[in-house]
């Protein structure tokens, strides 16, 4: 394949992904309804500093939040993203803690080093420098989402546009689970020895070891942030302004809504010990952070 028709494809590429998103925003946002329950209470917000922030992540050896901002569109390789760092309380400490980065999306970290997917590559930065030390490139995957690190320092990345998921071991990536397994995989969780994986319609178990996926609960709709709580329960959010939270079989129950205001929900992270929920506004430049009161 010549190279103008390769650009081509990726330019193809991209627009579809645009607007598959905005359908889907679209429809949440005429059907949704504003909503908080007496289960949440809210404890701070941020003011409307950042850029586009897609992800936040607590690192709980630095006691620090990280805060990802697109800056720019999400399937741009315009070399405008970068991390914030923020106190837990929301303070800001730096504003552009790294950058360099393309559109950079979900976070976590291993061993003073944090993983952050920038939709086809993964960029590891040290905690202690903010410098990058190493970018991945995933090849021919189209948009790294969310990351995750097991016990040993593998990283798995989901990639919603292909419905897979990659994985980084000893300084090589994978895809590990094919292409069209899953629709729309999004947010991700790894917890005593299991990976968890929300994508459209569904939160699913992934066994390391052997691949093997249980579906654990069913609703309408998709994933973008996941975590998982004390109790065992999920909290997801769905990018458009909503926060629920499903049991494993059950049926999920709306923590907050915020999409009639315009304020998103994307990848969001839970600080488990304290059940504070950090919420990234996306278009809204904020982080926002809730007490889980049950």
């Amino acid at each position: 394949m010549n190279r103008t028709k390769m650009q081509l494809n990726q330019t193809l590429k991209a627009g579809l992904i645009s607007i598959f998103l905005f359908t889907q925003i679209t429809a949440i946002t005429i059907s949704a309804q504003s909503h908080f329950s007496d289960k949440v209470e809210k404890l701070w917000q941020s003011d409307a500093i950042f850029q586009v922030p897609e992800s936040v992540y607590y690192e709980a050896n630095e006691k620090m939040l990280f805060v990802a901002n697109i800056n720019g569109s999400p399937t741009d390789r315009d070399g405008n993203g970068f991390i914030s760092q923020m106190e837990p309380d929301g303070r800001m400490v730096r504003l552009e803690w790294a950058a360099g980065l393309h559109a950079p999306k979900g976070m976590n970290s291993f061993k003073g080093k944090l993983y952050v997917a920038d939709i086809y590559r993964v960029a590891e930065i040290d905690l202690k420098s903010r410098k990058i030390l190493n970018f991945y490139d995933a090849g021919n995957a189209e948009f790294l989402n969310d990351v995750i690190a097991d016990d040993e320092g593998t990283i798995y990345i989901s990639d919603m546009a292909r419905g897979s998921v990659y994985k980084l071991s000893e300084g090589k990536i994978t895809e590990w689970i094919p292409a069209g397994t899953f629709e729309s995989p999004n947010g991700m969780y790894y917890l005593d020895g299991m990976i968890y994986l929300g994508a459209r319609g569904k939160i699913v178990s992934i066994d390391p070891a052997t691949t093997k996926t249980e579906t654990l609960a069913e609703f309408e709709g998709g994933v973008d942030g996941l975590e998982i709580d004390t109790k065992g329960n999920f909290i997801f959010s769905d990018w458009s302004g909503k926060v629920q939270k499903v049991s494993r079989g059950g049926k999920p129950a709306v923590l907050f809504n915020t999409t009639d205001n315009k304020i998103n929900a994307a990848d969001i992270h839970l600080i488990r010990e304290d059940n504070i929920l950090l919420v990234p506004t996306f278009f809204d430049n904020r982080v926002m952070a809730y007490k889980l009161l049950d």
